[in-house]
């Protein structure tokens, strides 16, 4: 049987009895962590941490996990229908709401997130498969795990992962906390293969089309993008681009941090905002598989865009800093500037920029010069990259004012220069009025460099 299909058998399900004997494509496999039991009766069992036991929540299409207790040991299996106790199966094996904590399986004892932090630091947190998500005939099927899944899953073994070392941004990065430390860490064994494979292939794949390239006429003329290259090379390297894209959006799909949407169906991403949280139950998705988190999704994206995108003239990417640079003289200026502390970028990009750089370093050696994103210029107000938020708050109002100056300098006199700023924060101060620094900060650089704020100036419009 293949890896990636699961063989129902009814025995367990009557349900399904019209899938008796077939074998059908995984969607996802959904896996919970565990660490050992703080229970010193059970401290030998690595209990799960699941914060849901929900499968699907459509109505009329109730689906969950059953955890089966057997003495010092436990089992899943899967039920159809809607729970008896809803509430214990939303909770999953949590005291509370989505931010309690969690509670041993076998005997109630609280699992603290500090008890977390510790184990997993100590390189003690696991993880057991819960459920196997299949697709059925327009539906969705949902299977208990079984050994052979689970053995085949564990046993993958990667070549290489990164070891860029993500950077802990307290409320922004909280995986550090969790024993995370790596962008290698984010992803199993099994999704660290399949990145692998697909970014190895991506030079195959721009041999492939080269060769088919000059087949179909196009000449050679030995030069990559880098150097300016139209012929075969380019082009073989400008198509290498889109599937790197593509082994990139894999990877949003593809990491241990992407969860299972009971009222979709369907696996979420990892970046559902602008930061790398921790996920406690989380759904492997597969990506030879026909739904979301298949690579071809990927693919298929990139070839939209090309279908649509403008043939020429040629567009041309340029990367300066903005304090120094001489790009916008005498042109008319659109800007969407850092939003003060509210987006970590350059943190936040090396998740992507490890894999792209792993298929692309090949064809753009300077571009992908450094292991990680640079960070140090970076105009963001990053409390933990200057020493505090007071020495944060300077930097990046120091380099914005610099920054406007520059635009006031060099814009195009006769058009406004706009700039779209969408920060959100409010804070409270002592007296109880409020404030916003991220605003205050970036309109106190704007007026540093003479612009002048007005929706209805001719030089400057924040919209």
């Amino acid at each position: 049987m293949s890896p990636n299909c699961a063989k129902v058998g009814v025995s367990v399900q009557p349900d399904l009895k019209k899938y008796e004997g077939r074998e059908l494509t995984v969607i996802a496999w959904l896996w919970a962590r565990t660490v050992k039991s703080p229970n010193p009766a059970f401290a030998h069992v690595d209990v799960p941490l699941a914060s849901t036991f929900m499968l699907s929540t459509k109505k009329g299409k109730e689906a969950y996990v059953e955890p089966i207790i057997e003495g010092d040991s436990y089992r899943f299996t899967v039920k159809v229908g809607r729970p008896k106790d809803p509430e214990a199966a939303d909770r999953g094996t949590k005291s509370g709401g989505s931010h309690s904590s969690f509670l041993c399986l076998l005997s109630g004892t609280p699992l603290p997130f500090e008890y977390l932090r510790a184990e997993a630091k100590a390189g003690r947190m696991g993880a057991r498969m819960m459920a196997i998500v299949a697709e059925g005939d327009r539906e969705r099927v949902y299977l208990p795990p079984t050994p052979e899944m689970e053995d085949t899953a564990k046993s993958a073994r990667p070549e290489w992962k990164p070891e860029v070392e993500i950077n802990h941004w307290p409320g922004r990065t909280n995986v550090v906390e969790y024993g995370l430390t790596t962008f290698g860490d984010l992803f199993t064994d099994r999704q660290l293969v399949a990145l692998n494979t697909f970014s190895d292939l991506m030079q195959e794949a721009r041999e492939r089309v080269k060769q088919d390239a000059i087949a179909a006429g196009l000449a050679d003329d030995g030069r990559g993008l880098e150097t300016g290259g139209t012929g075969a090379e380019g082009y073989a390297e400008g198509v290498g681009v889109y599937l790197g894209f593509a082994v990139d959006k894999g990877a949003n799909y593809w990491s241990s941090l992407c969860s299972w949407h009971s009222g979709r169906d369907t696996v979420t991403s990892t970046f559902g905002r602008q930061a790398i949280p921790m996920v406690w139950d989380f759904a492997e998705a597969n990506p030879l598989s026909d739904s979301s988190g298949n690579f071809l999704a990927g693919i298929n994206q990139s070839a939209k865009f090309i279908e649509t995108a403008p043939a020429s003239p040629a567009g041309h990417v340029r990367q300066a800093d903005a304090m120094v640079q001489t790009i916008s003289t005498s042109k008319t200026v659109s800007t969407d500037p850092p939003y003060y502390d509210n987006i970590g970028y350059a943190d936040l990009s090396d998740f992507f920029y490890v894999w792209i750089r792993h298929s692309m370093r090949q064809v753009f050696p300077d571009l992908f010069a450094t292991v990680a994103v640079p960070k140090a210029e970076e105009l963001v107000a990053t409390p933990y990259r200057h020493g505090g938020q007071k020495e944060a708050e300077e930097f990046f109002l120091e380099g914005m004012s610099n920054a406007m100056k520059r635009l006031s300098n060099q814009a195009q006199a006769a058009t406004p220069v706009t700039i779209y700023y969408a920060f959100k924060q409010s804070e409270t101060t002592s007296n109880g009025d409020r404030s916003s620094t991220g605003w205050e900060t970036f309109l106190d650089a704007v007026i540093k460099s003479d612009l002048a704020i007005s929706r209805y100036s001719q030089k400057l419009w924040i919209a």
